[in-house]
């Protein structure tokens, strides 16, 4: 979730929309729930999920408008994605995350303006279902980011509820007399200790995430129902399922006092799940929940994917200290095992998102330093339970630090910075021109030539693990080596047992194990290494710096 924005305004749209709303006839103002209402039980029902192997596979989270450009405006489109489609097939990608598509003041799009209406930098509605059509064809799923927790302060909905106490849409948000201590409390702050009331007036509004950002009211019912009828238009339009944003604060800090978040927002959760499954029974849903620390198990329940920071902050940890702990001191392998155990207590069918970096993070290259470190990052998370979910320009290599907006670079088609698809969205939007940031990190063209390339280290990852039940569904052992350097865990399924193991440290090591006695080399991370790995028949290999084997029993 972005916190900080860059803003611009559709004025003519948006005053256009508010008089249109404004003109509603029979359409009366539900009150604003008061503090004795603000546990409202809605009634709990849980979703029936579907068939989870049509769910599971590589997932490719990419910014539209740093893709690829049909139109030579600088800008990615949705015509510009339908072009590539044949690359990410190609790569092994079975479903696309699309980052917020939906119309928007801010370049990111993490503050929608209509949730029925599509980004036009993106293109037309006819453009995007030809984009869903043609993904299908490929076999490739498409979900959008739905960023349903807040709007824009621009949303026509705000505006109107802010210009009229008459407003059908004052409901909608959480406007409240200063006055009327219950409600408001002017030091409350979010869990990252910012204010969550902002003045309007003689009024304040509830945003837990910023004052351009207002949280919608989910006790309204009438909110409930405007976004679960958008979500139906996406649905019956093809799309395959939601990325959610900011599920964990639907209910978030301060925002009704006294009342259980966590009760609320499972609630709301599986009410929009079934909403959602009336339309797709196959509907995929993952859940952006995000607490430091905290697993969250609770919502692994609504959702089929619920995307696993605390194995992402711990295996970029362990990566870029050669050594296989958490920042807390315990075993990297262990922790993995004792948390995947976790989630699968509350659903044993729940596809754990495993992911290593994200448009909110710095990106793998730049985080870790150097190349020999950042190619383990893959050959541990694409070996691993669950749904890997690859941030675009993560198989180029590409580098990003933050702010936001450079680690949403764009993505490297050609060296020439000119020629389509390329994109320069930033030069577009400020002025800025940041080709140079990633002027050393190969184009996609030079690195389909080498073989030894960053992409085609992705693509034989992502080959070998659809290859392999054990990879792709198979159970997780964390394995015991007594090396604070080597990572290592079994992988098994009905059909196989695989032994994973990566070095972490740029020494070797001498690694013995029982259970690579009489086992068959399948992969190495690099192929001169197979002559001295093959055939540990006594238990016993020495593993080179930064490498990673996997054994078959």
């Amino acid at each position: 979730m972005k916190k900080r924005l860059t803003q611009k305004y559709f004025k003519t749209y948006i005053l256009g929309t508010i008089l249109t709303a404004l003109a509603l006839t029979g359409c009366q103002s539900s009150p604003t729930p008061k503090i004795s209402d603000s546990n409202v039980a809605f009634p709990l029902e849980y979703r029936h999920k579907g068939d989870m192997t049509q769910k599971q596979g590589v997932y490719y989270e990419l910014f539209v408008r740093a893709f690829a450009d049909s139109n030579g405006d600088g800008i990615g489109d949705f015509n510009g994605l339908t072009n590539q489609l044949d690359y990410l097939q190609d790569l092994g990608i079975d479903g696309i995350w699309l980052m917020p598509i939906n119309a928007s003041p801010s370049y990111h799009g993490y503050d929608v303006m209509d949730y029925e209406k599509l980004n036009p930098d993106y293109g037309t509605e006819a453009d995007f279902k030809h984009l869903l059509d043609e993904a299908h064809k490929r076999h490739i799923k498409i979900i959008m980011d739905f960023v349903i927790n807040h709007t824009s302060n621009m949303h026509p909905w705000f505006q109107s509820a802010i210009n009229s106490p008459d407003s059908p849409y004052r409901s909608f948000y959480r406007i409240v007399s200063p006055k009327d201590s219950s409600d408001y409390d002017p030091t409350a702050v979010s869990p990252w200790n910012s204010s969550v009331w902002h003045p309007l007036g003689d009024l304040a509004y509830y945003g837990i995430f910023s004052e351009n950002m207002p949280d919608l009211n989910y006790n309204e019912p009438k909110v409930r129902e405007a976004i679960k009828s958008a979500a139906a238009k996406w649905l019956n339009l093809g799309v395959d399922g939601f990325r959610l944003d900011a599920a964990l604060h639907i209910y978030g800090a301060h925002e009704f006092e006294g009342m259980n978040s966590l009760k609320g927002n499972l609630q709301w959760w599986n009410e929009f799940a079934l909403a959602c499954e009336k339309i797709n029974p196959n509907v995929y849903l993952t859940g952006e929940a995000w607490n430091n620390d905290d697993p969250l198990s609770d919502y692994v329940q609504p959702f089929d994917t619920k995307f696993n920071f605390t194995l992402q902050s711990d295996m970029n940890y362990a990566v870029k200290n050669g050594l296989a702990f958490t920042s807390h001191g315990e075993d990297l392998a262990k922790s993995i095992e004792t948390l995947l155990n976790t989630y699968y207590a509350v659903d044993p069918n729940y596809l754990d998102g495993i992911f290593a970096s994200n448009h909110d993070q710095d990106r793998v290259m730049s985080s870790v330093g150097v190349e020999t470190k950042a190619r383990l990052i893959p050959h541990i998370y694409l070996t691993l339970p669950g749904n890997p979910f690859i941030y675009y320009g993560e198989e180029l290599g590409m580098k990003g630090t933050k702010p936001d907006e450079l680690i949403r670079q764009d993505f490297k088609w050609h060296d020439d910075d000119e020629a389509l698809p390329n994109c320069n969205w930033m030069l577009r939007q400020n002025g800025q021109d940041h080709h140079m940031d990633n002027k050393d990190t190969p184009s996609l063209d030079s690195q389909l030539q080498d073989p030894n390339s960053m992409y085609n280290l992705y693509k034989n990852l992502i080959s070998l693990r659809k290859n392999h039940e054990a990879l792709m569904s198979g159970d997780y052992k964390a394995l015991t080596t007594n090396l604070t350097s080597i990572l290592g865990y079994t992988r098994s399924s009905k059909k196989e047992s695989l032994i994973v193991l990566h070095n972490l440290s740029s020494k070797e090591s001498q690694i013995e194990l029982p259970e690579l006695q009489n086992t068959i080399l399948i992969y190495t991370s690099s192929s001169d290494l197979s002559p001295r790995l093959n055939s540990p028949c006594n238990g016993s290999i020495t593993l080179p710096p930064y490498a990673s084997v996997i054994y078959q029993k």
